[in-house]
């Protein structure tokens, strides 16, 4: 992927779920202030693409977030990093596939919801087994259409805003404000994927950073422009009455009804860049575990024609498929993509911060290499706030946080047993993980 390709990847990954599917319950719980915690909610994402440009700019391989964890920390460390990424790449997954069938089902109100969101998974299974150029190619045509629609919804809404919308900031007060500020997080998930990948990016040493450069700039000004819009042309009070589709219902009230098609036709591309974005670093994530024996060797098969992770991507689309099945709340999801990436990020800025002492040769040949001021401040930084926004999202749903502790808890006990059964086949797990990988040797020395 070249430097396009990669801002491409990240921008239709972070977008696509939170304004279209996300934003109008998160307006209920909130009100006119739901522009002030998006941008908030930009303070994590800094501290995330900080540590990711030391990580990307010195390791840039296939899995580098878990290559990190597992073998600068410790392989059990890096298991649970990896099993929280699976658990965030499913359960988005689940929300926007439903988010996307909710939105066909506006308009051909005879589909069936359940039907369409597995298809649309089931389709990017098959575009991500094709290959990597082909999945550029559709994510930057998608892409495309997807930022035309929003800059049509953002600076046409500015001439239309109702002053009496924008009034009071906090009508259910600074609480619900928090805590949408810690749902919002999960608009920022995206970022995390372009490392998670980094050995199929060109020129990734210096592609890589300057990627989460454009991008965090490009996706907060949208972020602000739609949602302060969104608030500006629809009371917020009547977003979550209207549900998943309240984003048309504010583009009628000054856009011309073929102008709204549009904006939903490039509502379900959003949908789709993020799926897609997820089917390709999921498959990675998954093959990375089966490099390494975490799970059996047959998901590291690769495709002879399309050169793809094949059964790595049949495990994905098969396990996304099984949780649209079980779906619950379009915001139980998404605090469970939050907890997820908490542990993923916090683990992963503590890898980066031991980075020069435990591994020494990759950083000594970094493409840049922060002031000990700033491996400090970026790895502090990351601990506050991503343990607040852990938190926050407890105290804005406990069952949901204890679901998320819980399948920590049993995959814990599966990484167990699995040392255990690999040890008597003569495998040390543990020694495994704390190796270079000739995969991981090549992809470095391609760089």
């Amino acid at each position: 992927m070249s430097l396009t390709g990669c801002v491409a990847m990240i921008i239709g990954m972070v977008i696509g779920a939170s304004i279209f599917v996300l934003v109008p319950a998160l307006a209920g719980m909130t009100g006119p202030s739901l522009f002030l915690a998006y941008t908030i909610s930009v303070v994590p994402a800094i501290f995330t693409g900080l540590y990711l440009m030391q990580l990307g700019g010195a390791l840039p391989v296939t899995g580098a977030n878990y290559f990190a964890v597992t073998r600068w920390l410790s392989p059990t460390a890096g298991f649970t990093v990896s099993l929280a990424a699976v658990v965030a790449m499913i359960s988005t997954n689940c929300l926007i596939a439903w988010g996307f069938a909710k939105y066909i089902a506006s308009y051909f109100p005879a589909f069936s919801i359940t039907g369409c969101a597995i298809v649309i998974i089931i389709i990017f299974g098959f575009v991500n087994w094709i290959g990597v150029r082909m999945f550029v190619w559709i994510q930057a045509l998608m892409l495309l259409l997807l930022l035309l629609a929003m800059i049509v919804f953002g600076i046409g809404g500015l001439f239309h805003i109702n002053p009496e919308y924008t009034q009071p900031l906090f009508p259910q007060g600074i609480g619900k404000f928090i805590m949408v500020i810690a749902i919002a997080t999960f608009s920022w998930a995206g970022f995390i994927a372009i490392t998670e990948v980094a050995g199929e990016v060109k020129n990734p040493k210096r592609n890589i950073p300057v990627a989460i450069i454009i991008s965090l700039v490009l996706v907060l000004f949208f972020y602000i422009l739609q949602t302060y819009v969104f608030t500006g042309t629809l009371l917020w009070s009547e977003a979550p009455k209207i549900g998943d589709t309240a984003f048309l219902a504010a583009a009628r009230t000054f856009l011309p009804e073929w102008v709204v098609a549009f904006i939903a036709f490039a509502a379900l591309l959003a949908m789709a860049t993020t799926i897609n974005s997820i089917m390709f670093m999921a498959a990675r994530e998954m093959y990375a575990w089966s490099r390494d024996h975490v799970i059996p060797t047959v998901f590291n098969r690769i495709n002879r024609r399309f050169y793809t992770p094949e059964m790595a991507i049949l495990l994905m689309t098969v396990l996304s498929v099984i949780s649209i099945i079980f779906a619950a709340g379009l915001e139980k999801y998404a605090l469970m993509v939050v907890f997820a990436l908490m542990v993923i990020q916090s683990f992963g800025a503590t890898a980066v911060w031991k980075m020069p002492k435990r591994a020494s040769d990759i950083y000594e040949k970094a493409l840049f290499k922060f002031s000990p001021f700033w491996r400090w401040f970026t790895w502090i930084g990351c601990l506050v706030c991503f343990t607040l926004i852990f938190l926050f999202g407890m105290l804005a749903d406990l069952k949901t946080g204890l679901i998320f502790i819980g399948i920590l808890a049993v995959g814990l006990i599966y990484w167990f047993w699995r040392k255990s059964h690999l040890r008597k086949r003569g495998i040390d797990l543990a020694e495994t993980l704390s190796e270079m990988s000739d995969e991981v040797i090549s992809e470095l020395e391609a760089t």
